[in-house]
């Protein structure tokens, strides 16, 4: 399996973890699709610099062929200003007091109807759920009622989708994702004043994501919201760099070169070296729950991060019909996934086991049929291909448009798989 560690010593930002990702050997020409296919203004560049005598990647946001100005922060009354953003670059804050602002639902319809391959598309839209959880918690109102900068929304859409995207060019199977330092300092001036650092919005989303941080060595912001949010998204656990054969690192560097640390984001990619992956299996016996709830408490339960869930039915004591609720997640994801169990069920308990889980390694691409898109998933084994599949959802969508019943678009798609897979 092909996995990555995200070592952010020194924070992160969103277009610190783009270069990083680029850097890695995540393929441009993907991300400024993905980007451009959300906003046809919106493009990315990159260049090598030096921080700390180190080489990196500085990925640039540009809008209309333009280098966009390092703005302020994407939210209301967020305080973002660290490695790519407003403090310290003499940018003023003030022309974008009163920009125009898009709300949450607007951005999320705008990513939906992109037509971007639905595991970019997905994890940008957790990501940007994040943020506006985050946001609503740290200022009192609704996830609807937070307000993205008209301004500062470019640079987030460029820097989530771009992430994703360029996530997803690389195959990954896993993710882990190191401390994660946040700084400390002075407050930092938001739209409406003084904002703390660490910043409200950044620990809402560290702290849903059950990420482990340290204050780190710079007083000024390390990690920005968009960072935590991309940090949370992508994490399939946090610790120390996994066990794995090297491939190569990508390095990304922060707008700023601060004297106290290499201001740069590492992504280390390799192998696994034959070494299983650890999970953990909830489970609970449960006789007095509505049956009709089932189908939304295992879809709470992935959209927690659950890698699985599933029900057996079961007869307990005194013949009561009942079911083992079973779930298996990493242990990134487990105090959410308790979390769901014990408020979505009649569960006041549950047991824990660790299992041992092999995986085939994954990668995704495309198929034409009779001009609709679908998705596919590649797995393979030992460096054989062992399963080509398309997205269902793809399927549907194509088999909608075609007039088509899904069995035989599906029966199509999976034999274009099949070509893919062949040549």
């Amino acid at each position: 399996m092909r996995i990555a560690w995200i070592d952010c010593a020194a924070g992160a930002s969103g277009d610190m973890l783009l270069g990083a990702f680029l850097d890695a050997g995540a393929d441009l020409a993907a991300v400024n699709a993905a980007v451009a296919a959300v906003d046809p203004s919106l493009s990315v560049s990159i260049d090598r610099v030096s921080r700390h005598q180190i080489t990196a990647t500085k990925a640039t946001v540009r809008v209309d062929g333009a280098a966009h100005p390092e703005g302020p922060a994407e939210f209301v009354d967020s305080g973002e200003h660290g490695h790519g953003h407003g403090h310290g670059h003499g940018h003023d804050e003030a022309e974008h007091a009163h920009a125009p602002t898009r709300r949450w639902a607007e951005v999320q319809a705008l990513i939906e109807a992109a037509g971007l391959e639905p595991a970019v598309r997905d994890r940008a839209l957790d990501t940007f759920g994040r943020l506006a959880r985050a946001e609503a918690t740290a200022h009192g109102v609704t996830p609807d009622e937070v307000h993205f900068h008209e301004v500062g929304a470019l640079d987030a859409i460029a820097d989530i989708v771009g992430v994703a995207a360029a996530a997803v060019s690389l195959g990954l199977g896993r993710i882990v994702v190191s401390t994660i330092s946040l700084g400390g300092g002075r407050q930092v001036r938001g739209q409406h004043g003084g904002i703390p650092v660490p910043g409200p919005a950044v620990l809402a989303v560290l702290a849903e994501a059950g990420a482990p941080v340290t204050g780190g060595a710079a007083p000024y912001e390390m990690t920005t919201p968009t960072g935590a949010a991309l940090l949370g998204t992508l994490a399939d656990d946090f610790g120390a760099i996994p066990p794995m054969r090297i491939e190569r690192t990508g390095v990304g560097a922060g707008g700023r070169d601060p004297v106290e640390v290499p201001n740069v984001v590492r992504v280390v990619l390799g192998e696994t070296a034959d070494q299983p992956a650890y999970d953990l299996v909830y489970e609970t016996n449960v006789d007095d729950l509505d049956p009709r709830i089932w189908p939304q408490v295992l879809a709470k339960l992935l959209e927690a991060g659950a890698s699985d869930a599933w029900l057996t039915p079961i007869l307990m004591k005194k013949g009561r019909p009942a079911h083992t609720l079973s779930v298996l997640v990493t242990g990134a994801r487990a105090n959410a996934v308790r979390r769901v169990i014990l408020a979505e069920t009649s569960a006041i308990g549950m047991r824990e086991s660790t299992v041992t889980k092999h995986a085939a390694d994954r990668a995704f691409s495309s198929v034409d049929v009779d001009g609709q898109k679908v998705s596919v998933k590649i797995a393979s084994y030992g460096g054989d291909v062992v399963n080509v599949q398309p997205e269902y959802e793809d399927v549907v969508t194509a088999a909608a448009a075609l007039g088509r019943p899904v069995k035989v678009v599906m029966a199509q798609a999976v034999a274009a798989a099949q070509d893919l897979w062949a040549n």
